[in-house]
């Protein structure tokens, strides 16, 4: 081309410029046509999603703000679909390789363990290098760019939906006077100052109290103890089955004072629990189980009770009463370490008067369970479980069957019954819980995700599948950067759950093909889905033939569960040489490899709901500290903020402290460190996370570093 413009005149290249790209762009459009008619033709369907037919259901614009096309587009993916994109920064690939080879360690012989880490760090330069390099993306340039667009709009909210897999678009103004609606309730009470530090101090008085009197371990204790923990965070995920959009508030109460204390107490109580309620079912299975098993259905009615906001309504005292009755009130003494009034003490410490934010203001939750805290499901279910053995002392009007699961309730009463004396009966159980009714249409009546239906001809009840309204038939879609192996994962549930759910064939065929249309819809091509299906019969077949369990004659292996970051194939490949390197030096070991996602829109865009919390930025983190005078630093790890870990450091230097590095440093070279300058190089909440990524900071320094490391790196060191 520039030979040319030195022969031709300024208008002739210019026109040959013009025809040139117009006659690529016309090959380029030509050879993806060509290349989408090959590649459907191949898939036996259309590819990728089929938006068109589901964006209706699967985005609610209620804002102001108008989508783009390619804004809709990149929504209809879904909450939790994950985006391929380039990386450079492998620190959390690194510690999770590192995380999982120390499991390792103490099952093999030291040298097998090191050679074993020599294979792993090859195999995963090989990815590192791969992925660095890689230029494609499971979406299109505009859509990433509309991706962007959306996360820097400041005037609208994107959130989940209560019910149905699709995404809501709010003015921000309308999410906070919707939110704002809700903090008004009873159960709730506004503050002008933060109780997170007055919370904390108590309840680690009260832990170190019983760490000293010997109640508890040191191990228990540093599990539940909490330090520089952030305030649980409230936000509302829109209801959209029902007019003007309510949100359902969700407390999530991840990183808060008491979340490690409410884990605890939640698998103590569980493992210690007497007997499950007369009306427990365990899941979809089991009801059905039960259901099918039922004969003279031409004499009954089928009713259904929803509980009101069970969770929020919840008395949270009654129900630390009930569950401490629950376990002392028997002939021995259950097998905790707590007496009666000290467990009390833990669970009101627990969930009790606790304070969270929204957005940037504070509020404490006076009564209920909060709807994210570990102790809600267990407190809530041993509640309800205690209300409703009322009904034995029912003589008359009573229910021939009452199964609970959680705060659905499905009945069955004879045609004579009153039903609306039963209700208004139920209703006096308690102030704060109030049940509503849900009547047979047509002989059928829906309870969870079972379609329940009266057969006249047989005298029994059928069972299907049911969808709510706000079905959006929106599944992990086949071009969302995650194993493939969950996607067949996912068709074989599908078809479990058909085959066992549906209790005749003509429902079980229809049901098949429904899924095979929807699976279609998002983007799964024929041969997977037909795959999957065969794999799930099998599956279905062992399960009723009950042979799944006999397993003769195989050795016992010990189980390892690494987890790895998915980068795309390149992870499979990573995953499936450790196995193989382990299969070879340790066939006594079964290693199982999962996958985490990496970026989802969940990830870009509920931190935006949720708000900045500023507290979070400055603590539980890897720091580094330049030398004003050199190139040496100090990298270190601390739990505490940022700050005074920098005045700890600084008072190390003013006292001449000897175990300090920083302070040998400053002497031996009458240096000085800039700790306005510190730099944070990573946050991370687990503490054994965190001095991983400390050591790999320090090793990646090539000798720059300072600090002694808490972890010695097997695989990258």
């Amino acid at each position: 081309m520039d030979n040319l413009v030195s022969i031709l005149s300024s208008y002739d290249f210019d026109q040959l410029q013009k025809y040139l790209y117009d006659r690529s762009k016309r090959t380029k459009e030509i050879t993806i046509i060509a290349h989408e008619k090959k590649l459907k033709k191949l898939n036996n369907g259309p590819l990728g999603q089929d938006y068109e037919s589901l964006k209706t259901k699967l985005v609610h614009n209620i804002s102001s703000y108008t989508l783009s096309s390619a804004e809709e587009r990149i929504l209809c993916r879904g909450w939790e679909f994950c985006i391929e994109n380039k990386l450079t920064n492998f620190i959390e690939f690194k510690t999770d390789i590192e995380l999982g080879v120390k499991k390792l360690e103490s099952i093999c012989h030291p040298n097998v363990f090191t050679n074993i880490c020599r294979k792993i760090n090859n195999y995963s330069e090989v990815l590192i290098n791969t992925v660095k390099k890689k230029k494609i993306r499971n979406i299109c340039d505009e859509e990433f760019n509309a991706l962007q667009t959306l996360k820097n709009n400041k005037n609208i909210i994107i959130c989940r939906a209560d019910k149905g897999n699709c995404i809501v678009v709010l003015n921000k103004e309308d999410y906070i006077e919707k939110a704002e609606e809700i903090l008004k309730l009873k159960q709730f009470r506004h503050t002008d100052k933060s109780l997170l530090i007055e919370k904390e101090k108590i309840i680690n008085k009260y832990i170190l109290k019983l760490f000293k009197d010997k109640i508890i371990d040191k191990q228990l204790y540093w599990r539940i103890h909490s330090t520089s923990s952030s305030l649980a965070t409230m936000y509302g995920q829109p209801k959209i089955h029902k007019n003007n959009y309510p949100l359902r508030p969700i407390i999530s109460s991840i990183g808060s004072y008491n979340h490690e204390l409410s884990k605890y107490l939640a698998e103590l109580i569980r493992n210690n629990r007497t007997s499950l309620s007369f009306s427990f079912i365990r899941d979809s299975f089991d009801f059905v189980r039960k259901i099918c098993g039922i004969n003279n259905s031409k004499d009954q009615i089928m009713i259904s009770f929803d509980v009101d906001s069970l969770y929020t309504n919840v008395p949270v005292n009654e129900a630390i009463d009930i569950t401490l009755d629950m376990l002392f009130k028997k002939s021995s003494p259950p097998p905790i370490p707590f007496n009666r009034s000290q467990l009390k003490e833990l669970l009101e410490l627990g969930v009790c008067n606790v304070p969270f934010r929204f957005l940037q203001k504070n509020y404490v939750q006076c009564d209920g369970v909060a709807m994210g805290s570990p102790l809600g499901p267990i407190l809530a279910d041993i509640f309800m479980s205690n209300l409703e053995i009322k009904l034995n002392k029912f003589s008359t009007n009573k229910p021939s069957l009452w199964i609970r699961y959680v705060d659905d309730i499905f009945c069955i009463f004879t045609k004579h019954q009153n039903v609306k004396d039963f209700l208004k009966r139920i209703n006096k159980w308690h102030p704060n819980i109030n049940f509503t009714p849900e009547h047979e249409i047509d002989d059928k009546l829906a309870f969870l995700d079972v379609l329940v239906i009266r057969d006249n001809k047989t005298d029994k009840y059928v069972t299907t599948l049911y969808r709510k309204p706000t079905n959006t038939s929106l599944y992990l879609l086949y071009d969302s950067n995650q194993c493939r192996k969950y996607k067949v994962g996912l068709i074989r549930t599908l078809v479990i759950r058909i085959l066992l759910i549906c209790s005749t064939s003509t429902h079980k065929d229809n049901e098949l093909t429904l899924m095979k249309e929807t699976l279609k819809i998002n983007g799964y091509p024929q041969h997977l889905i037909r795959r999957g299906i065969r794999e799930g019969q099998a599956i279905v077949n062992k399960i009723l033939n009950n042979t799944h369990n006999k397993q003769q004659n195989s050795p016992i292996k010990n189980n390892i569960f690494l987890t790895l970051t998915y980068y795309g194939l390149e992870s499979e490949v990573l995953a499936q040489r450790i196995r193989k390197i382990c299969r070879r030096y340790l066939p006594l070991v079964n290693v199982k490899i999962a996958f985490k996602k990496t970026f989802t829109l969940k990830k870009i865009f509920l931190p935006i709901q949720k708000g900045v919390d500023e507290t979070k930025n400055d603590r539980k983190l890897v720091y580094k500290i330049p030398c004003i005078n050199c190139s040496k630093c100090y990298i270190g790890e601390t739990r505490r903020e940022k700050s005074t870990r920098m005045k700890e450091h600084q008072k190390d230097i003013r006292k001449l402290s000897d175990s300090s590095n920083i302070v040998k440093h400053v002497t031996e070279h009458k240096h000085s460190f800039n700790f306005n300058q510190a730099e944070t190089l990573s946050q991370e909440n687990d503490w054994k996370r965190r001095i991983i990524k400390e050591s790999l900071y320090t090793h990646q320094s090539l000798g720059q570093s300072l600090n002694d490391v808490k972890f010695k790196l097997n695989v990258f060191g």
